[in-house]
C-alpha cells in the first residue's frame, strides 16, 4: 500500500492496547485530522486527531500516536466509504 494511503481523514481503526502509543486500552475511532508521521518515512507513528466510536469514552476527541505496524494489520482499518459512490482523492478508479 502506498504510503499516502496507509490512512486518510474518515478512515475507522480499531485499535488493541499494543497497537497506539501509551495505550491504556482497545478502542475503535474514526480519523478526524492527520497531524504527524505519514509522509516521514523515519517515523514510527502517525499523529492523528480522532472521534473515539467505541470503547465507553463515545464521541470525545483524542490525540493519539498510532504505530504504523498497526495500521497494515488485517482488521485495523476500515477505509471510510465514498459518498454517491465517488471518493474525491481518486481512490476509486
Amino acid at each position: 500500500m502506498p504510503r499516502k494511503e496507509l490512512l486518510r481523514v474518515g478512515d475507522t481503526l480499531r485499535l488493541g492496547k499494543a497497537d497506539w502509543v501509551y495505550g491504556d486500552r482497545s478502542m475503535t475511532v474514526r480519523v478526524a485530522d492527520i497531524r504527524y508521521g505519514l509522509d516521514q518515512r523515519e517515523s514510527l507513528v502517525v499523529g492523528v486527531i480522532a472521534t473515539v466510536v467505541a470503547s465507553g469514552r463515545d464521541g470525545r476527541m483524542v490525540a493519539i500516536a498510532i504505530y504504523k505496524t498497526a495500521l497494515t494489520r488485517p482488521g485495523v482499518l476500515e477505509r471510510a466509504r465514498p459518498v454517491n459512490g465517488h471518493d474525491p482523492t481518486g481512490g476509486d478508479d
